[in-house]
């Protein structure tokens, strides 16, 4: 299974609907075509993660409330109401999003060290403080849905 056959499948489409009613407040663009540029940057990512369409798709059906928990933890903590400093606009999300948060959450489940080397290959900044804040975040949404 490739990322493209993943974001097109039934199983991701349902957990994008379950997803956006969970978060609420932000809601998704479901018609959004799959972007094949940001495919490809996601699949890159996955690389460096060295994770497989598959195992992602386990994920989401494994661990949907803890995943859920997460990304919404993420979203809050790093969204900015009202555009912020930066005047950024808040789109609502494409089918994409959810899965730069799910690399991380694989990681920090199966293999917590190689987060930081991921978050380096990926090229984030502040890599030592955003693998400590989203350690926390892992945590608890293992806990909050256990």
């Amino acid at each position: 299974m490739t990322l493209t056959d993943l974001l097109a499948s039934a199983a991701y489409r349902d957990y994008l609907f379950a997803l956006d009613a969970y978060l609420k407040k932000q809601p998704f663009k479901h018609e959004a075509p799959i972007d094949p540029v940001i495919a490809r940057l996601q699949e890159g990512w996955m690389g460096h993660a060295s994770i497989e369409a598959d195992a992602l798709l386990q994920l989401i059906r494994a661990e949907r409330a803890q995943t859920f928990s997460y990304i919404a933890q993420k979203l809050a903590a790093y969204s900015e109401p009202d555009g912020g400093p930066d005047n950024i606009v808040n789109l609502p999300a494409t089918l994409h999003m959810p899965i730069g948060h799910l690399i991380e959450y694989f990681l920090l489940r199966d293999d917590a060290a190689a987060v930081k080397s991921y978050l380096k290959k990926i090229r984030m900044p502040d890599v030592v403080a955003y693998a400590r804040e989203i350690r926390v975040m892992f945590l608890s949404a293992r806990a909050a849905t256990q």
